[in-house]
């Protein structure tokens, strides 16, 4: 498992790639906000296939991943 910071450009953005990475991964996936950025971001713990499958499933991708 690996740990990322996904930032968005709003916040329904990145609500709406929470919920798409919680069932993309099946609930393996560990997913917090993270306040700590001028953009919403997420941080998530889980695969990087987790975050690829939740892009195709929510229909877009993170503006930016650290």
């Amino acid at each position: 498992m690996e740990e990322k910071v996904l930032i968005f450009n709003t916040e329904e953005e990145a609500r709406s790639f929470q919920k798409a990475l919680e069932r993309a991964s099946l609930g393996q996936a560990v997913v917090k906000p993270d306040h700590g950025f001028t953009k919403p971001a997420l941080r998530v713990w889980g695969m990087p296939s987790h975050v690829l499958a939740a892009a195709f499933w929510a229909g877009f991708e993170p503006k930016a991943v650290i």
